[in-house]
């Protein structure tokens, strides 16, 4: 295996390792929902074990140095864009669920609200 290969298959399991570090943070933070986190927990054992499969022999053939560095540093911030925007739905959902919790409590308050004004306009 040639130098370019080596550093291909460290770089996909550093990078699967690094996703699964971020999606087990990102649960026990609350910064992403579950199901989030399991997606990204399932993408990044997925990318561990093709990181530790494939035998990228003749990658030098295809690739250039050149070309091969700027897919590694054009993948960065491809992925994070891609956990920022897995951050940011989560956090709606996360607001989402608590307003409608609090706009079903206001509803549930007004109704008590106009029955005590109801039985207060009957009692006079």
């Amino acid at each position: 295996m040639n130098a370019m290969g080596l550093i291909l298959k460290i770089v996909i399991i550093l990078l699967g390792a690094f996703l699964l570090g971020d999606a087990i943070f990102s649960l026990a933070k609350r910064r992403m929902t579950e199901s989030f986190c399991l997606m990204w927990g399932l993408i990044s054992v997925i990318t561990i074990i093709v990181g530790i499969i494939i035998q990228p022999s003749k990658l030098s053939d295809f690739l250039s140095p050149m070309s091969f560095a700027l897919i590694l540093m054009t993948l960065y911030p491809l992925l994070h864009i891609a956990l920022f925007f897995s951050h940011t739905i989560s956090d709606l959902v996360r607001k989402n669920n608590e307003l409608a919790i609090n706009v079903s409590l206001l509803i549930s308050e007004n109704e008590e609200l106009k029955k005590m004004i109801e039985e207060i306009k009957d009692g006079k």
